[in-house]
């Protein structure tokens, strides 16, 4: 293999790592989110929550910017000012509405099982803009990934509640916003593009509450919800971290398909929280969704991550 190959694969490991770790932390925190924010106003928590998400990853996203080749260019804080709006603000107002509306013990569930599905949106939208190779085990790793979804929210909770419209709607626009941020990734870093959506997001989000007179309601959090927001905080910056970097590394459809392994991460805390048993075809359904990644992620990447994390031979002495 030529040395651009190699470095290619590597490339391509290194993001497959990455959004493996951020399907984990997705999981969690889609049912971490779903406690943190109830008996508290929404808009308030998310603002907040996003504000400290801001400081804790600008650090390392003005590093990023002294390292890049040229200054920022008008249309590339257009670009960031657009995915700031539909990916950082106006989804994260929706999502935690429809979160909340939902009830304490399907909340999560229902709330993961709709946000899973953006891999289908994110596909075809990666298929007819940014001209994603089409690929036949994709087909085949989506009916595997919806049909195990579907299996394992039928076991627990309802397929609709009263939020479910509001995580749907984020849903669509965090598919539109990942579609953008592949595009922008072509030139920008990841820390930047990381920076732009969060930081962006906050104005907007800040812009909102003052508009909404809803400024109040972060004075009137109380000292246990500030714990939430810290912990939800922290969450969101490693995901938003990972899940840039990851990006830049691979395709659309082969990163947010990735990130459905998140529903059955929210599905066995939500389980274990509320003490039911592990019956056969939830086992069923999560096998299915494991299989149905693994399908779309391919042998030739998953080669690619065991080569890299294969320990390398030790180097013979000369006789």
């Amino acid at each position: 293999m030529s040395a651009s190959g190699v470095t290619g694969s590597r490339i391509g490991a290194i993001g497959l790592l990455l959004v493996l770790a951020t399907a984990v932390v997705s999981g969690v925190s889609t049912f971490v989110n779903s406690y943190a924010v109830a008996g508290t106003n929404s808009d308030a928590f998310v603002t907040v929550r996003n504000l400290v998400v801001v400081a804790l990853i600008a650090p390392i996203a003005i590093l990023a910017a002294r390292g890049a080749r040229a200054p920022l260019a008008r249309a590339d804080w257009g670009r960031l000012a657009v995915i700031g709006l539909i990916g950082g603000a106006i989804p994260f107002l929706l999502f935690f509405h429809g979160l909340q509306l939902a009830t304490a013990a399907h909340g999560a569930a229902t709330a993961s099982f709709v946000y899973r599905t953006l891999f289908l949106m994110a596909t075809v939208l990666g298929f007819v803009f940014l001209q994603e190779r089409f690929r036949l085990r994709v087909v085949v790793g989506a009916g595997l990934l919806l049909g195990g979804n579907v299996l394992l929210l039928s076991l627990i909770s309802p397929l609709w509640t009263n939020g479910t419209s509001y995580v749907l709607a984020a849903t669509v626009l965090w598919a539109v916003e990942y579609s953008i941020s592949k595009r922008v990734l072509r030139t920008l870093p990841s820390p930047t593009v990381a920076m732009g959506r969060m930081g962006f997001g906050g104005i907007f989000l800040v812009g909102y509450l003052f508009l909404t007179a809803q400024w109040s309601s972060v004075a009137s959090l109380t000292g246990p919800q500030w714990g939430w927001v810290v912990i939800s905080a922290l969450l969101l910056a490693a995901f938003v971290g990972t899940w840039y970097a990851g990006l830049a590394r691979v395709d659309l459809g082969v990163a947010t398909s990735v990130l459905v392994l998140g529903f059955p991460i929210t599905w066995v805390l939500t389980i274990a929280v509320r003490g039911t048993g592990f019956a056969l075809p939830a086992a069923v359904g999560a096998i299915a969704v494991a299989a149905g990644v693994a399908v779309v992620i391919g042998r030739s990447l998953f080669s690619d991550l065991a080569a890299m994390l294969r320990p390398s031979a030790a180097p013979r002495n000369a006789t």
